[in-house]
Order: structure tokens, then sequence, then C-alpha cells
């Protein structure tokens, strides 16, 4: 991974399941499978890895629980840390417009499992990013020629994003009802 890339939330993603529930690897590689499968594939391995950095910074803590028959099997715990990490990364918009189609799905998504009620409050958050993108687009585009391609690409990406606005209102009006 490049530097200064970020990496998608898989770790945040790991601490809001164990927000709900001690679990072991294999469960937590299943249940994310089950749950985000539909927005975002993450392999064992990148769980596995994402657990030992979560372990390291102190947002996880393991114990070793013994099976019979089985290999002794290590189950993670959220911390205190861990349980702040996660609440403050659920609590604000994706700043980068290309990852949304994972990360806010991932943020709606523990906000109703958890039985919160934040939603409102970040997709006002996240409608303020994207105004903010497309006012940057637009100004952008006004130092185009009108005929240049970069103008093409401004007005592609502005209306992807007013896309996604007009589905922040629809989810919007469909969670206050």
């Amino acid at each position: 991974m490049a530097s200064g890339q970020q990496r998608l939330p898989l770790e945040q993603a790991l601490l809001g399941f164990l927000s709900q529930e001690p679990m072991h690897g294999y469960d937590l590689h299943r249940r994310a499978q089950d749950e985000l499968g539909r927005i975002w594939q993450m392999g064992i391995g990148n769980i596995y890895d994402a657990l030992k950095r979560l372990e390291q910074a102190g947002h996880v803590e393991s114990t070793l629980s013994p099976q019979e028959n089985r290999p002794t099997r290590k189950v993670y715990r959220i911390t205190r840390s861990g349980r702040g990490s996660f609440w403050k990364w659920l609590q604000q918009p994706v700043p980068n417009i290309r990852r949304l189609r994972v990360e806010l799905l991932a943020k709606l998504y523990f906000i109703h499992t958890l039985g919160l009620n934040d939603a409102q409050k970040l997709i006002a958050a996240q409608e303020t990013v994207c105004r903010k993108r497309i006012e940057w687009l637009e100004h952008s585009a006004a130092q185009c020629d009108p005929q240049a391609f970069d103008r093409l690409v401004f007005d592609f990406r502005q209306r992807q994003i007013e896309a996604i606005l007009g589905w922040l209102q629809a989810y919007r009006e469909r969670i206050a009802s």
C-alpha cells in the first residue's frame, strides 16, 4: 500500500462486531461475509492481520480458548480504547467520496444493527461533505475551457455526488418515517 493511502476501515468494522460480543477470527470473518459481504469482501488473512494490529494498538485483547479435539482458539474482546475508536469513527462522515460505497454503508450498517439514533446526524454531516465537494468541482470546472476533457470529468464527478445526495435524502426520509 502506498504511503499516505488509507485502508478501508477493516479494523473499525471488526471493532463494531466485537462491540456486540467477543469472537474468534473465523467467526468475525463469517459474520463480516454474511452481513457486509454485499458491499465489501474481507479475506480471512486480512482479518487476522487487522486483529493483530488492533491488539498491538490496545483496541482488542485476546484470550486462548481450548477446544476438545481441535486447536486452541484466540477469542478477541474490544477494550475501552477500541470502543472509543469505533464510536469516533462511526460518527464521522466519510471525507473521501471514492470510499463512500463501502465506508458509509458500513457505518450505516452498524448504526442500524446497534440500534443507535445517529443516522440522521451522520447523513447531515455526509451531505455537508458532498456539497463542499460539489462546490469545489463547480469552481474547478469554471476554470476550464468548456470544451476541455477536464470539464467533462468534473461534470461526471459532480453528477455522481448529486446522485449520492439524492440517495442520502431518500434514506433520511425512510428512517424519519
